[in-house]
Order: C-alpha cells, then structure tokens, then sequence
C-alpha cells in the first residue's frame, strides 16, 4: 500500500487569481483580468484559504487588503509561480499574459524612463509594467518578488540580487529668481520618505545648518515644479539637471558639499536572468550614466 505522506498542493491558478486580487484590492477586478466570474474567483479563494488554514484578504472601505498571512503568503506566491514560469520556459514557452514589473526610484523617472522605454526588447508574448517609488518601497517590492528589475539606490552593503552599480552625483537646485538667505533657515524641498533625504537632512544636522521643510512630496514632477516655483531648494541628480530651463545649481556658501550616492539594478529572488539577459542588459544599459 503506498504511503500516505498527508501534504496538500496548491494548483498553481489558485496562487495566480490571489495575486490579482492582491494587486488590484479587488475581487471584481481581479476576475476581469483573468476573465474568470467574480464567483469563480471566489470559490477559488475560499479553497486557498481552506488549504493554507486561515484568512489571507478581508474587506476594508477601500477594497480587499492582505492580513498578515496573506502577506506572508504573498510573498512564496510570487516565487512559486515565478518558478514555475521558469519551467514553463524551458520548453521555449513564455507564460500566455505574463507581465514583468520594472521598479525605477523616484528621483531617477525624469531622467532615465524615456531611455528605459526606448530600450527595453520586445516580450516575446508578455508586457512590462512600470512601478515607480522611493527605494524602501521596492526594497520591499523586490523582496516580495513583486518587481522584477529595479534601478535604486543602494542603501546597503548587501550585494544580493545586484547586477550593476555606479556613481550618482547630487546637485543642490532652486529656481533663477530664487535666492538662499543667509540668515534664515533654508526652506528645504523634500521627498516624503526618501534615503536620498534622510541622508541630506543628517548632512545639514551635522553641519549645523538651520533648515525648515517648505515642501514635501513623493512625486518626484511635484518637487521639481515646486523648486521651478520659487518655494526652496531641493536636491537632484547631477546628470539630470538639463531636464529643467527654470532650475539653476545653487552654489551658495550655507549649503554644504552632497555626498556621491551608488545606486544600482538590482532582480528578485528566483528571477530567471539568463533567460532574461536582453532585458537585463537593455535596462542597465538605459539607466547607468553613459
């Protein structure tokens, strides 16, 4: 009599349809992408729980949110089904509908997407979709295995998961008519929750530099059309700087020499990069500074 070893396995459509409803925080949504009824989708989503013993989505105002098992979940979904991609793949076969998700930080938008779009190969069958954030975002995004390239900045001495890294040169920037007081605390432009910020702001505590926030945002068009404005300064990449007429590099004594940053591409966890190498290198290629 053969053993019986008591695992369930979780069919791959299951992991799939609880991904959708997780990315688009809703059930009738999620049905339509994956041209399933919202009933089906349903069923499908009280097996999943009944399999994995507990409640992975409850229903909030704003839509259908994960509970803490479902972001743990979440999280092995992505890399089971990014495997069994991979396998699928052997054959030459690329998964009908796959989507890779491309990360770009905030800050680099203005200056590297246009070249990104321009570069990136054709997907044989699949599409990109872009997600763009501050680098603790797709930290986090990578991580989950939600992202599958990023270009970010690299806030650590780990090296997983990187494939190039470089020298990015910052730039204190405000408007033409603009000008920085000498006694009075710098009106300071911001990224809510930025590393490139947090870095800039222990740099002007350590100089002893008096600043307030005039302007805060995490759209990276939303601070530069407040600088354009006349609000205060703000901190850019060097190499994107000819992107803007209205802005100027503030060269004036208070403020203190930047720090060079390192930024890099860095893939998730079970991302297939060699079946993928014309993308990868089409994209590090896109976003390294000539």
């Amino acid at each position: 009599m053969p053993r019986q070893y008591g695992h369930s396995n979780i069919p791959t459509e299951l992991f799939r349809s609880f991904l959708a409803i997780s990315e688009h925080g809703s059930f009738t949504k999620a049905a339509a992408e994956l041209r399933l009824t919202q009933p089906a989708i349903s069923a499908q989503m009280k097996r999943l729980q009944q399999l994995l013993g507990g409640d992975l989505l409850v229903k909030k105002a704003q839509g259908v949110r994960l509970t803490e098992l479902g972001s743990i979940v979440e999280s092995y979904a992505r890399r089971i089904l990014a495997l069994n991609d991979q396998v699928i793949a052997i054959a030459g076969r690329v998964p009908k509908g796959e989507t890779l998700y491309i990360g770009i930080q905030n800050i680099f938008v203005r200056t590297v997407l246009p070249e990104v779009v321009r570069g990136l190969p054709a997907a044989g069958g699949a599409s990109y979709r872009f997600i763009a954030g501050n680098s603790q975002y797709l930290a986090e995004k990578l991580r989950s295995g939600y992202v599958d390239l990023a270009v970010m900045f690299v806030q650590s001495e780990a090296r997983r998961g990187l494939i190039a890294e470089w020298v990015e040169r910052l730039a204190w920037v405000h408007a033409h008519h603009f000008t920085v007081p000498d006694d009075e605390p710098i009106q300071y432009l911001s990224r809510e929750g930025g590393h490139i910020d947090r870095t800039v702001l222990d740099l002007l505590d350590d100089c002893k530099v008096p600043y307030r926030i005039a302007f805060s945002s995490v759209d990276p068009w939303g601070l530069a059309a407040a600088a354009e404005a006349g609000l205060g300064v703000a901190v850019m990449l060097e190499r994107g700087l000819d992107l803007s007429r209205s802005l100027v590099v503030a060269e004036d004594d208070i403020l203190p020499k930047l720090p060079e940053m390192r930024a890099g591409v860095y893939f998730k966890e079970g991302f297939d990069i060699e079946r993928h190498r014309a993308l990868k290198e089409a994209f590090v290629s896109a976003v390294r500074p000539s």
